[in-house]
């Protein structure tokens, strides 16, 4: 019996890391993807599509898991939180993924036309906050840390003032082609997706470890 308890525990473990991969993955990503963005890098994006390609696949397997543990070992508590966190976890970060996609897709785009060197500045430290957000998530996941968990949703809200600041700065722009100013605006847009599948990914991780449903969670730290 003992054995088969430290197997099931074990699974649970090798859940969790599945699922760590996937986020970490999606973190590197960000960053790639957002320098052959704003450089302009075609072939840099479609190695960046590649390498996405790969992770999401991932959370197939981490669904797969779920499914399998569910089904032979009737979790409860705590490991049934971790088990279903993993699974919700890993399909955020799919989410995340999948913006890299629409954003390596952009690149060389008509957007690099007008991009400004405001927007340009902005759109790095979107990027580079957004990767961060990502890393710090994770790391609240590996160790199930409340805390640094509620410090990336209370952080979150730094990148949505830079999404802000960046439309901002396009709809002052005149004389600009629709096409290219509607690009930028897409572009702002996922990034601010992704950000909400980080804090996403946070009040999951809270869950797992509290209980507390992430719909509690959000409300709270939104509350003034």
């Amino acid at each position: 019996m003992d054995e088969l308890r430290r197997s099931y525990h074990d699974r649970i473990g090798e859940l969790r890391s599945q699922t760590s991969a996937i986020v970490l993955d999606a973190s590197v990503a960000v960053e790639n993807v957002t320098a052959a963005l704003l450089e302009s890098d075609p072939v840099a994006a479609r190695i960046v599509s590649e390498e996405v390609e790969t992770s999401t696949g991932r959370a197939a397997a981490v669904e797969s898991g779920v499914v399998e543990l569910l089904a032979l070992q009737a979790p409860v508590a705590r490991d049934l939180r971790i088990i279903v966190a993993s699974l919700n976890i890993a399909q955020a970060s799919a989410l995340c993924l999948g913006l890299c996609r629409t954003l390596a897709a952009k690149a060389g785009g008509s957007a690099g036309l007008i991009i400004t060197p405001q927007l340009r500045a902005l759109a790095y430290e979107m990027g580079a906050e957004s990767a961060s957000l990502l890393a710090e998530a994770n790391g609240a996941w590996s160790v199930l840390d409340e805390e640094l968990a509620r410090q990336v949703i209370v952080k979150a809200s730094g990148c949505r003032d830079l999404h802000r600041r960046f439309l901002t700065e396009l709809f002052g722009m005149s004389g600009v082609e629709v096409e290219a100013a509607v690009d930028l605006g897409m572009i702002a847009r996922a990034y601010e997706r992704m950000v909400d599948h980080i804090v996403d990914i946070a009040a999951r991780v809270i869950y797992a470890e509290t209980g507390t449903p992430p719909s509690e969670t959000l409300a709270a730290l939104s509350s003034p």
